[in-house]
């Protein structure tokens, strides 16, 4: 066996990518994105989830403030927006939404915009967060999850996007 850095090592497990969108669906001065692949389930009762964000984010300052959260995830057909748009700028000074040229709708049970061109997109009430090292883990309890297409979500895996095999 050879011994791999951690930070590394950590880049083999697979991991889903997701848009994670906070905000106000309505105001595009108080919306943002982001792309994340640190994401989890923690607990099936109540069903829970948990992302990890940097606290200098916008999306972590959106979240601070709504306490509410969406998971869009994301399939072959939005990753490059994922990885070019909303994982690239930041949120403060531009409207990600605009930049990628998708028009966020108003979530079913929360403030926060989601994606309709996401396949899944889960819908979260913050009850937690949690400093974990230079990140903070925002414990979401998930309110209502639905399906926008049958499309196969993206991995992150071995430093790059990966596509799922059905």
């Amino acid at each position: 066996m050879s011994e791999i850095n951690p930070i590394e090592g950590l880049d083999l497990l697979p991991q889903p990518i997701v848009i994670i969108t906070v905000g106000d669906a309505e105001d595009p001065k108080k919306r943002n994105a982001m792309t994340a692949a640190w994401i989890t389930r923690v607990s099936w009762d109540p069903p829970l989830v948990a992302v990890s964000i940097a606290p200098s984010r916008y999306t972590y300052e959106l979240l601070k403030e709504y306490k509410e959260f969406a998971i869009n995830i994301v399939s072959k057909r939005i990753l490059n927006i994922a990885l070019s748009v909303f994982g690239a700028l930041s949120g403060r000074h531009v409207d990600k939404f605009s930049r990628a040229g998708v028009e966020p709708i108003k979530a079913k049970k929360i403030r926060a915009p989601v994606l309709k061109e996401a396949p899944i997109v889960i819908e979260c009430k913050l009850i937690k967060t949690v400093e974990v090292g230079d990140h903070i883990l925002a414990i979401g309890e998930v309110l209502a999850v639905y399906r926008n297409s049958d499309e196969t979500p993206v991995v992150w895996f071995d430093d790059r996007p990966r596509e799922l095999i059905q």
